[in-house]
C-alpha cells in the first residue's frame, strides 16, 4: 500500500498501537480465557459469531475514520494487473490444499478453538460468511491498508513495514494457537505481497473472504463427519427402583 502523504499525527500513532499492540495482547488474553475454561461448558458459537462481526463493524470504521486524516488512499480507481488476479488464485488454492489436512486433524482432536469456527446449521452458516466477509474486507483495510501505509511512513520500507503489520496481525489471531499464528503470519506476507502486486487491497480482500469461508464451511463439515462435539455428556441417571 502507499504510505501516507502525511507525517504521522495523533490518530496515526493511536491506529499503530492499537492495532499493534492492544489487539494481539488482547487476544492472547483471550486464549488464555478459553484454556482456563477447558472444563467448562463450550462458548456460545452464535453468540461469538455475532460479537465479531459487530467488534469488525467498529474496527474497520475506525481504520476508515483514520485513513483519509492520515492522507491513506485506500479505494483506487484501478482494475488489478492480470498477473495480481492470477497470483491471487495460486494464492487461493495453495493455502486451501496446505490447510485442508490441518483442519481434519484439528477437527479430529477435538481442539477446543475449533468449536468457534464451525458453523452447524444454516443461521450459523450465514453468520460465518458475514463475518468472513467484514473479516476480508475490513482486516484488509486495517492491516494491509492503514497500518501498512502508517508503517511505511515511519519505517521508509514496504517489506519492513509487512514484516511488522503481518507480525501484528498474526499476534490478534492468538486465540487460535501458536501454530495457527505462525502459519497466518505467512499468509499476511502473502496478502502484502498480493497488495505490492496489485497496487490495491481488491485481490488480497477477494482472497481472504474467499479462504475464510472456505475454512469455515470446512470445519463445519469436518464436525458433522466426524462427530465433534465440546457439549458436556449427560449425567447418567438412576435405574428406577
Amino acid at each position: 500500500m502507499f504510505p501516507s502523504s502525511s507525517p504521522l499525527w495523533l490518530l496515526g500513532w493511536y491506529h499503530l498501537a492499537f492495532f499493534g499492540l492492544y489487539i494481539p495482547l488482547a487476544a492472547l488474553r483471550g486464549r488464555r480465557k478459553l484454556l482456563a475454561a477447558s472444563c467448562a461448558a463450550p462458548p456460545n458459537r452464535l453468540r461469538h459469531m455475532q460479537t465479531t462481526a459487530f467488534m469488525l463493524v467498529l474496527l474497520t470504521g475506525l481504520s476508515l475514520y483514520i485513513a483519509p486524516r492520515q492522507g491513506i488512499e485506500l479505494f483506487p480507481r484501478a482494475v488489478p494487473p492480470l498477473p495480481a488476479l492470477v497470483a491471487g488464485v495460486a494464492f487461493y488454492a495453495a493455502a486451501v490444499a496446505y490447510m485442508r489436512p490441518r483442519w481434519r486433524r484439528a477437527v479430529e482432536k477435538r481442539a477446543r478453538v475449533v468449536h468457534l469456527f464451525m458453523p452447524a446449521n444454516a443461521t450459523e452458516r450465514a453468520w460465518w460468511i458475514a463475518v468472513s466477509v467484514l473479516a476480508g474486507v475490513g482486516e484488509e483495510i486495517t492491516w494491509r491498508g492503514v497500518q501498512a501505509a502508517l508503517l511505511i511512513t515511519l519505517m521508509g520500507s514496504f517489506w519492513i513495514a509487512a514484516l511488522i503489520s503481518a507480525a501484528s496481525f498474526g499476534g490478534a489471531h492468538a486465540l487460535q494457537g501458536w501454530k495457527s499464528v505462525g502459519i497466518i503470519v505467512l499468509m499476511a506476507l502473502g496478502f502484502h505481497a498480493l497488495v505490492w502486486l496489485s497496487g490495491s487491497l481488491y485481490v488480497a480482500m477477494a482472497v481472504h473472504l474467499a479462504y475464510d469461508i472456505t475454512a469455515g464451511l470446512n470445519y463445519g463439515r469436518l464436525g458433522r463427519e466426524l462427530g465433534y462435539s465440546l457439549e458436556p455428556a449427560p449425567v447418567p441417571q438412576a435405574a428406577p427402583r
